[in-house]
């Protein structure tokens, strides 16, 4: 009886102990989901151009982490101060980015054109853009940074394997004008 008596409650304890850990495993399970989701989503809409959506996503992302770490105020105080301050940087190096990048695009276009580019690249009518790389840095980052690989990717295509491509193309062609 004694045996009995003592075993039960460390038993439901044990019990207990394990459906807790298992709930909390599955609730991790599905933060982790959503998280790596939201940031999937977060990237494909910063390279769609759509700051609407990533921000969206973003505040998802934040608002899940907040939930799932339970994380104090003063430490999501902290964390946001932080965050600012690495999307204003990021926002700089991404507007002086952004500004060349049209330039280059833009330079041997009309005059109407140029012009109309110079009036939408300035700072005042890119509030929003601008926001939203401040916001979505991370997002933003990620995509930069794929989106060199694949630049730098198509560039070694079409400029070094170039020649390459055009003699398989001219060898499988040409039996076709020798009919």
């Amino acid at each position: 009886m004694s045996i009995t008596a003592t075993a039960v409650p460390a038993v439901v304890a044990a019990v207990e102990v394990g459906f807790f850990a298992g709930a909390l495993a599955f609730v991790a399970a599905w933060a982790v989901v959503i998280i790596a989701a939201a940031a999937m989503f977060g990237i494909l809409a910063v390279h769609n151009d759509s700051p609407g959506w990533a921000v969206f996503w973003m505040i998802l992302l934040g608002a899940v982490f907040a939930y799932t770490f339970q994380a104090s105020l003063t430490s999501m105080a902290t964390a946001a101060a932080a965050y600012v301050v690495v999307g204003l940087l990021w926002s700089f190096w991404r507007y002086k980015r952004f500004v060349t990048k049209k330039v280059a695009e833009y330079k041997d276009r009309t005059v109407t054109e140029r012009e109309f580019i110079i009036r939408k690249m300035h700072p005042g009518n890119m509030l929003g853009t601008i926001v939203s790389w401040i916001i979505v840095w991370p997002f933003s980052v990620i995509e930069n940074l794929t989106g060199d690989v694949i630049e730098a990717l198509s560039t070694l295509v079409t400029k070094v394997f170039r020649g390459i491509y055009h003699r398989i193309y001219e060898s499988a062609v040409s039996s076709l004008t020798k009919l």
